[in-house]
């Protein structure tokens, strides 16, 4: 098959550091190729040069459906040449229509050059092109008002759009997916899936990259590998399982710590929930003991969310009871919980878990800067040390205590939140999303940060629409629907394919056990 694009000899130098190395890699027309990596590896410095960003080392090429696309590029030429780039945040304008989103790549459709929009023709081009993709939407609905999966498609068609509409517009031009699936759930990353599948039947080609492992297997058709800047791996994905290609983006296979057996590490209840009501929740009941990995997982809108923040302290219920360590809890607000012990890692770690601009030791240290406090004035340096322990202990890398948290890879800015969340004396610890947006290593990396914190007695909730967060880490699953609890999966019976069943289940279901 012939190659849909083809790098030659990229390289990239920033301050002296070399972040692509001779990088030589072909996409073949009509496939999906995922470009895999971890945070750092060089993934998002190629794309950039692909799009015309970042302006590459001199002697490097590249090839749009064979014919030379001069490097350095821009948006413009490379748009000219085929190329289309949706990233994680999608560059939709939620207060404007489908039709008015689709004009702000291809231009307004009028009469004339000083013509009134033709709105009618404009609405006819959206519909042309949503149609290639059997997405049935009005081109006059708003953006925000559509699902997060819905809105990811309309990127995806929004990419693909010409003005000669047809089957050639999506032969013709190459998709380049930066996780785009990194803020969805389990159900609409199916959604969006799918439609990638119909777009390789009708000829598309499409760059996939993403941290999820199983998407990868799902969707790809060959992995392009890339460590430390260098190409590490060009090849047909085949029948290679998830630890393969982990080994694969790693350089190494991952060791996952080792657990005692669940009845030998749980304690007595930490936290504990009677009939808990919320915006979502309908009368909830919880409880996780000392030492126990409880995961949480649901459909989008199943109420996981806000059974965490309720447990933190950052939300209060509409009715409800809940007990700590066998007393009565009602935190009026995550500091209360703290002061106890109940600490959490929220959802949207960039807004609500660190302060971008501060750095690593700062950040490290929020919360608790009381213990480095003397006189009235911060003792920086005891802050440093203690951010260097903590920094070492759950394996955060920085160029320095000082380097802005925003400089950090997706997976190292997770790490400091859970850094913070984890020191002093802790006794539960709660966690929405952990690895959303985190590579492979880091992913690992805090999952057996977290089974070291079961295994010295603390309490662990995570929460997740990803269930490979959860199988082979939780003791115990809870299912939740619709504000409502309806199902509890426990050991052996925590399968990907099980809990799958379980969330999709409209009523309470009994999941039939292991073999």
């Amino acid at each position: 098959m012939s190659a849909a694009l083809r790098i030659a000899n990229v390289s990239k130098t920033f301050a002296g550091q070399r972040a692509l190395d001779d990088v030589t890699v072909e996409v073949p027309a009509g496939e999906v190729t995922a470009l895999l990596g971890m945070n750092g590896s060089g993934k998002s410095t190629l794309i950039k040069i692909l799009a015309g960003v970042y302006e590459p080392d001199a002697g490097g090429r590249a090839w749009v459906g064979g014919r030379e696309l001069a490097l350095p590029s821009t948006p413009a030429a490379s748009h000219a040449a085929g190329l289309r780039f949706l990233h994680q945040d999608l560059g939709l304008v939620d207060s404007l229509t489908v039709a008015d989103n689709f004009a702000l790549v291809d231009r307004f459709i009028a009469r004339g050059v000083i013509a009134p929009i033709n709105r009618r023709a404009q609405f006819a081009h959206t519909a042309a092109t949503l149609d290639l993709f059997d997405l049935h939407v009005h081109p006059g609905a708003l953006v925000g008002e559509l699902s997060p999966s819905v809105r990811t498609m309309i990127g995806i068609a929004r990419a693909f759009q010409s003005r000669d509409a047809g089957l050639d517009a999506l032969r013709d031009r190459i998709l380049v997916l930066d996780e785009p699936t990194a803020s969805l759930p389990a159900d609409e990353v199916d959604t969006v899936l799918r439609m990638l599948e119909r777009l390789r039947e009708r000829g598309g080609t499409t760059i996939y990259v993403s941290h999820r492992i199983e998407e990868v297997r799902r969707i790809a058709d060959r992995v392009a590998v890339l460590r430390d800047g260098r190409l590490v791996a060009d090849e047909p994905l085949g029948a290679r399982d998830s630890h393969e290609i982990v080994s694969l983006i790693v350089g190494r296979p991952l060791e996952k710590v080792k657990l005692a057996r669940a009845e030998q590490r749980e304690g007595d209840p930490v936290l504990q929930a009677w009939g808990l009501h919320g915006s979502r929740l309908s009368g909830v009941d919880f409880s996780v003991r000392a030492g126990e990995i409880v995961g949480v997982t649901g459909l989008i809108g199943c109420g996981r969310s806000e059974l965490v923040r309720i447990l933190a302290g950052a939300q209060q219920p509409d009715a409800g009871e809940m007990r700590f360590q066998g007393s009565g809890y009602s935190p009026a607000g995550p500091a209360d919980a703290v002061a106890l012990g109940v600490t959490c890692v929220p959802q949207n770690r960039r807004s609500d878990g660190v302060v971008l601009d501060m750095g690593v030791a700062e950040n490290l240290t929020l919360g608790r800067l009381a213990r480095h406090t003397r006189l009235g004035s911060i003792d920086r340096a005891g802050e440093r040390a203690a951010a260097a322990a903590l920094s070492e202990r759950f394996l955060v890398k920085a160029a320095g205590p000082a380097t802005p948290v925003r400089s950090l890879s997706g997976g190292n800015q997770q790490k400091v939140v859970v850094a913070r969340a984890a020191s002093g004396d802790v006794k539960a610890i709660l966690l929405d999303e952990p690895s959303q947006g985190v590579d492979a290593l880091a992913t690992q990396e805090i999952a057996n940060i977290l089974r070291g914190l079961a295994e010295s007695g603390v309490a662990v909730v995570v929460a997740s629409t990803d269930y490979d967060d959860l199988v082979g880490l939780a003791d115990r699953v809870v299912v939740l629907n619709r504000g409502r609890q309806v199902a509890e999966l426990e050991g052996a019976d925590i399968t990907g394919d099980r809990l799958a069943l379980a969330c999709t289940a409209n009523e309470t279901v009994t999941i039939p056990g292991g073999e």
